[in-house]
């Protein structure tokens, strides 16, 4: 099997990943907080070097500023419902996931909040246009860090430090791309993150979370036992513990730590091979005629999308299938992002790489990809 979805999730990882949740599971197999026996005490300490080692990764001064979630969809959820006050407006790319478009989306429907989406050359063009989107009552800029359908880098920089000289705070959805390194640097410019462990961090399905680079004072999104102040009849005040309820996934969150661990050891590799893969499978993809492929000039994480003339997006994807090729096809979660690029009614194919694939598998994929097209203009 060629697998080629890992903006979806990252199917090939490091056995160390493996092992650290076995471990856990055999090893600790409790929970943090719940008991004041050695195992229970051994769990906490693990819980703190785990946090430890995504506020280092991400640039957060505090371990206790970051949140677990079960997700980044979760942790955006937890902030924008928490952080948002009736009467606020936000600015948002045209390239969000619905993670970030439905709960704004949401919230607009309920006349608390109003949202703008900004034109792309915003963030690579024209910075200095943003002033006239910018309302008096704008509080967040929430941004993807790379579009999952396109791969291209979305964040700025400067837009986000524009925004921050006029008292407006920025959100980074780091789901794509959060595993690249690109954010150590970009901490002065950013304010709040969230990032999911099951992508290019490479850990397992079930844990992601929220950075801040502050002390978080907002409405929990659930309620429920927290481990501490038991006999509080409301989530305790305190930070991240209020915004944590229920029992964590601690095999998830401590093969995250030792997967981020990896990620950090070999950035300099995963980031050369996966950029060295991509420019491979573009030049390749650009001698085929039939096929288009959207921002392909951009800089990118490991992602890219293309259509191929006269065939539809779902049949290219079934018949890859068919050859144990695994790509993506359709509106991948984003409909924003479709509407950017006109390809609402066509979808598109959707290719993602990690460190882990190969040349050869992209060259079997070319020829598989020129078959079937030569297959279906002889049907035609």
């Amino acid at each position: 099997m060629i697998y080629f979805d890992n903006a979806a999730t990252s199917r090939m990882k490091p056995e160390c990943v493996f092992d650290a949740y076995m471990y856990y599971l055999k090893n600790i197999g409790t929970s943090p907080g719940r008991g004041s026996y050695k195992l229970a005490i051994e769990a906490s300490r693990m819980l703190y070097q785990a946090r430890k080692t995504i506020a280092k990764y991400f640039g957060v001064r505090e371990p206790s500023n970051v949140v677990f979630t079960k997700n980044s969809t979760e942790a955006i959820n937890l902030f924008l419902r928490g952080y948002l006050k009736k009467g606020d407006h936000v600015l948002i790319s045209p390239l969000e996931h619905n993670a970030v478009l439905r709960p704004l989306h949401a919230l607009k429907e309920k006349g608390i909040i109003s949202y703008t989406v900004l034109p792309e050359d915003v963030f690579y063009k024209e910075t200095k246009q943003i002033d006239q989107f910018i309302l008096p009552n704008t509080r967040l800029g929430v941004f993807t860090l790379a579009s999952n359908l396109t791969g291209q880098l979305v964040f700025s920089s400067k837009v986000a430090l524009e925004l921050k000289k006029r008292g407006i705070d920025v959100f980074v959805d780091a789901s794509q791309g959060g595993g690249k390194g690109f954010l150590h640097m970009q901490k002065d410019a950013i304010d709040y993150l969230a990032f999911t462990g099951h992508k290019d961090l490479m850990g397992l399905p079930g844990v992601g979370g929220l950075c801040s680079l502050r002390e978080l004072k907002i409405e929990p999104l659930i309620q429920g036992g927290t481990g501490i102040r038991g006999d509080s009849y409301l989530n305790p005040e305190i930070f991240p513990e209020a915004y944590e309820s229920g029992t964590l996934n601690m095999p998830a969150i401590w093969a995250l730590k030792v997967a981020v661990d990896y990620v950090s050891e070999n950035q300099h590799w995963i980031n050369k091979t996966e950029a060295e893969l991509m420019e491979y499978l573009i030049k390749a993809l650009v001698r085929i005629p039939e096929i288009e492929i959207y921002r392909v000039e951009k800089e990118r994480v490991s992602t890219i999308c293309f259509n191929v003339n006269d065939i539809k997006s779902s049949e290219v994807v079934e018949r890859l299938s068919k050859k144990d090729i695994c790509v993506r096809g359709g509106i991948h979660c984003a409909i924003l992002a479709h509407e950017t690029l006109g390809t609402v009614k066509t979808g598109a194919i959707r290719v993602s790489l990690n460190s882990f694939n190969t040349k050869k598998e992209i060259k079997l994929f070319i020829n598989a990809l020129e078959e079937i097209i030569a297959d279906v203009s002889n049907i035609l």
